[in-house]
């Protein structure tokens, strides 16, 4: 195993995510604004999708700080790699992780929005 740059910023970044999504879950934005919270035009609708968005959040944190992990643990035991291809790699899944969670989340607060209360 092999602690390097690039393996600290896989693992700082996804401390950091999890810091962020205890926070979000302890200190839930209460009402719509337009500073914190899960801020999208679905989520800002109405007060029920907000409530809902914002139990999402925090688990949207977690699992883009779970890849993360899963990622420094396996650049850890691939062969040495230079840095610059491993920030190259950081971007790529930071930018998916979110897409894909983002992709999640919306999907699940479309689906709940169109449930009768």
């Amino acid at each position: 195993m092999r602690i390097d740059i690039v393996f600290l910023i896989f693992l700082g970044f996804a401390v950091l995510m999890w810091l962020v999504a205890l926070i979000t879950k302890l200190f839930p934005a209460r009402k719509p604004n337009s500073l914190y919270g899960y801020r999208t035009d679905r989520s800002m609708r109405n007060r029920r999708n907000w409530n809902y968005a914002q139990s999402l959040l925090p688990k949207m944190f977690f699992r883009v700080g779970l890849y993360h992990i899963l990622l420094a643990a396996l650049w850890s035991v691939l062969p040495p790699l230079n840095d610059s291809m491993g920030i190259m790699l950081f971007g790529l899944v930071l930018i998916a992780a979110f897409g894909l969670e983002l992709y999640r989340s919306e999907y699940k607060l479309k689906k709940y929005s169109k449930e009768r209360f």
